[in-house]
């Protein structure tokens, strides 16, 4: 059920888009300076990726044309079909009832959504001034009551994000107006591991009302976290988990590309040698190589790799894409 932290990373990005612009040190930024910003942080690896799927459809096509062989999917078709080349180009795949959100790399779908949200952020800012914080609460709250009801005024994928971004807007307000209150260790560590099994037991949770709760938890998460004064945050400082912080959005945008190849791998070798090694239950095809400890190693391979990946694609793709507002 962990698909729905993409609600937490909404909340976390309406929280800290709020520091940063709304009341941070940069409060009078202009709305071309915001956007070429925000672009830049998001569209060169977006891009990249892009490309990268791209190509393993030519991949994908050479090995039909030449050996017979399929990959799920026809090359060129369903969620990469060349009509869907041009929305992922304007990142508005997931806006219309007309595009695949999931087209070429999945994970993007969130992006899409998150690029827009940037404006309805700084139109807020701009036009309700002092009233921005109502402004907020009631489009997050209603948002949130649409998903309940399941209204289709809009994508249900955009309705997740309005309502855990703006959530998160509010969210940092009411942070501020608290944040002279100083937690003891005991009592931060104490509602910290609280949050943390809240937000275990609701990612699990199979019950109808999660898709409304979950935005509810991560608010409070993020809430009492910003405090940073229990052990759980004290763990959260340690270097490696800053260094995964830092390097998230790649590991985030790379990491689908790289299991593609890896379920890839486990069907040339599974045609190749007669044994099951991919096999597809439904809609999603899973990978087994026959013994647990295998799997958990491959698992380990895997994880490793998406993250040095993901290092010399922050490296080279994210810190130059940002570095072109420079230019």
């Amino acid at each position: 059920g962990s698909s729905i932290f993409v609600e937490f990373f909404f909340v976390l990005s309406g929280f800290v888009l709020v520091h940063r612009y709304a009341y941070g040190y940069n409060r009078s930024i202009n709305f071309k300076t915001f956007m070429q910003a925000r672009f830049f942080r998001l569209y060169p690896l977006h891009f990249f990726m892009f490309l990268v799927f791209v190509a393993l459809e030519f991949g994908k096509l050479f090995a039909y044309h030449f050996w017979g062989f399929v990959f799920n999917d026809e090359p060129f078709t369903n969620a990469s079909a060349i009509s869907e080349m041009l929305p992922n180009l304007l990142l508005i795949q997931s806006w219309t009832s007309f595009t695949n959100p999931s087209s070429f790399n999945a994970p993007s779908w969130s992006i899409s959504i998150e690029f827009y949200l940037y404006i309805l952020l700084f139109l807020t800012v701009v036009i309700f001034k002092k009233n921005r914080i109502f402004c907020w609460a009631c489009v997050s709250f209603i948002a949130l009551l649409f998903i309940y009801f399941e209204s289709e005024i809009l994508m249900p994928n955009v309705l997740r994000g309005i309502s855990c971004f703006f959530g998160g807007a509010v969210t940092y307000l009411i942070y501020q107006k608290l944040s002279h209150f100083k937690l003891s260790f005991l009592a931060g560590s104490i509602i910290e591991g609280a949050m943390l099994i809240c937000v275990v037991l609701v990612v699990q949770s199979h019950e109808e009302y999660r898709t409304t709760a979950a935005p509810v938890v991560f608010f409070l998460t993020v809430l009492f976290f910003a405090f940073e004064s229990g052990c759980f945050s004290s763990l959260l400082q340690m270097s490696p988990l800053q260094y995964a912080g830092k390097i998230s959005y790649s590991i985030y945008m790379t990491h689908a590309a790289i299991l593609f190849m890896v379920t890839s791998s486990a069907m040339v070798l599974q045609r190749a040698t007669g044994v099951e090694m991919a096999r597809m239950t439904e809609t999603t095809r899973y990978i087994n190589f026959g013994s647990e400890s295998i799997n958990n190693l491959i698992v380990i391979i895997v994880l490793t790799i998406v993250i040095y990946v993901s290092s010399l694609s922050y490296k080279h793709i994210e810190v130059k894409g940002q570095n072109l507002i420079k230019s």
